[in-house]
């Protein structure tokens, strides 16, 4: 028979252990991840560059000299997206995972026989919604740590998860048999959030008898070239969902916010800007060198410059017009328009 003291012992370190795996991975990104993910975007950039994103995205204040660009590109990092915004949803985490891991711990030993409750047992399906939750806020949070794919929200979503986990355990639960009520709480515990807000949607129009409204679904970003569905769902979660707002972006703070890297939203911007002028036409003279507006501008710099490759591309546009069957003149207008927008130079500068 354990002592009163070896019982004490057992809970303190059961809980523990289950409270530091959930907190660890917010633990390793902030002290080695954070790190490296700002060096990925300050790499990104040299001093010149820096200069660059200051004339064209703040404006309002003045623009430091190119010695002094990089100081103050570091300090607008951690301005805005230093590791102190981490602190509040990482004490939440770490108080919601405490009483989590506690009242499951103390529920499972007392039903053991081990020891007395000096709380209160959990009820089954309010046990087993809690166990999927936590397995899938860890099984993220590793996930987001390991891909340096990590941000306040993140853990704030982690944190909802876990405090939802039981009335969505219920919920599920009572459209199920009595004996299959826990499995299917557990079950529903370990789905994504938005998996389950859809499949909670989908079940109270069923039972409600109303009718599904259609979800608005923008699928122009995933034509450009580098662009899968899950690139396309974490753009939209920065409220980027067309290709003209990716044409337009602060490529910086996109890049801080949703932690893609610097240089995949440099081109994801140099495809966007050409596609709004181009459309699927830019399918077409992709495989003639023209990827994007950068290109496209390079192209119209080498017809204006004789010292450059001039005959060649004055040789190239006809080509290029045939291929998509516009007459040269009026292409030669619209490659003008997209190499002379801001961005496109703005583009230009910094990837150059």
């Amino acid at each position: 028979m354990a002592s009163t003291d070896e019982k004490v012992w057992l809970c303190v370190t059961l809980i523990f252990i289950g409270t530091f795996a959930l907190v660890m991975p917010l633990i390793r990104y902030v002290t080695t991840g954070w790190k490296a993910k700002r060096k990925d975007i300050m790499d990104g950039l040299d001093a010149h560059a820096r200069m660059c994103y200051f004339e064209m995205f703040s404006r309002s204040g003045a623009t430091p000299a190119e010695a002094d660009a990089s100081k103050a590109f570091e300090q607008l990092y951690t301005q805005w997206y230093g590791r102190r915004f981490f602190l509040v949803p990482g004490l939440l985490l770490f108080a919601v995972g405490v009483i989590a891991v506690t009242v499951v711990t103390f529920t499972c030993l007392h039903r053991l026989g081990y020891m007395h409750n000096p709380l209160f047992d959990v009820p089954d399906i309010a046990m087993a919604a809690l166990a999927g939750a936590y397995l899938w806020v860890l099984n993220d949070h590793i996930s987001r740590a390991r891909s340096l794919d990590f941000s306040p929200a993140d853990v704030h979503w982690g944190v909802l998860r876990l405090i939802i986990a039981a009335p969505m355990g219920y919920a599920f639960a009572a459209i199920a048999s009595k004996s299959l009520g826990p499995f299917v709480a557990f079950a529903v515990g370990a789905f994504p959030l938005e998996a389950l807000t859809s499949m909670l949607r989908r079940l109270a129009e069923k039972n409600l008898n109303v009718a599904a409204s259609p979800e608005e679904t923008s699928d122009d970003i995933i034509k450009l070239q580098g662009i899968n569905k899950p690139i396309v769902e974490r753009l939209s979660k920065e409220d980027i969902t067309s290709i003209t707002q990716l044409a337009y972006c602060d490529p910086v703070r996109l890049a801080m916010r949703s932690n893609l890297t610097f240089n995949f939203i440099i081109d994801c911007m140099n495809q966007a800007l050409a596609w709004l002028y181009l459309q699927e036409q830019l399918n077409t003279i992709r495989p003639l060198s023209l990827r994007g507006a950068s290109e496209i501008k390079d192209l119209m710099d080498s017809i204006d410059d004789p010292a450059a490759d001039h005959d060649g591309a004055v040789q190239a546009l006809p080509k290029i017009a045939e291929a998509i069957k516009q007459d040269p003149v009026t292409l030669k207008l619209t490659l003008r328009q997209v190499a002379e927008d801001p961005y496109t130079i703005f583009l230009h500068r910094v990837w150059t």
